[in-house]
């Protein structure tokens, strides 16, 4: 298997199962996307084999009506604690991911939720 890490690998089955639980194909999933974004793609996405930009996870979420946390993973620390998808805090996945100072993650967080419209699942 050609995965690019485990994050990634998480978050594509969290798209998947997200994905089948609204009824949608890979392809049409991928035609909600701005700019589009192939079958293909959403494929590899699933597969864990392909990262996902920040502004694709924002639409994803808004595809599925769900909040940003539904489709990342707990953080490593926390995942035991985590009994369900999306109860992860997303400034430390975040950071913990991105290496970014901490006041970076804040204003990337706040703009991720405010991208997202604030849905809740």
């Amino acid at each position: 298997m050609n995965q690019v890490e485990p994050f990634y690998s998480e978050v594509g089955l969290r798209i998947q199962a997200l994905r089948n639980q609204n009824g949608m194909s890979q392809e049409q999933l991928g035609r909600r996307l701005d700019p589009p974004v192939t079958r293909a793609s959403i494929a590899n996405i699933e597969a864990g084999k392909q990262r996902v930009l920040a502004h694709t996870l924002v639409q994803l979420a808004e595809a599925f009506d769900v909040e940003l946390g539904a489709l990342l993973p707990a953080p490593r620390h926390k995942r035991a604690e985590a009994s369900s998808p999306g109860r992860g805090n997303v400034e430390e996945e975040l950071a913990e991911k991105l290496g970014l100072p901490k006041k970076d993650i804040k204003q990337l967080a706040a703009r991720l939720k405010k991208a997202a419209g604030g849905r809740k699942s």
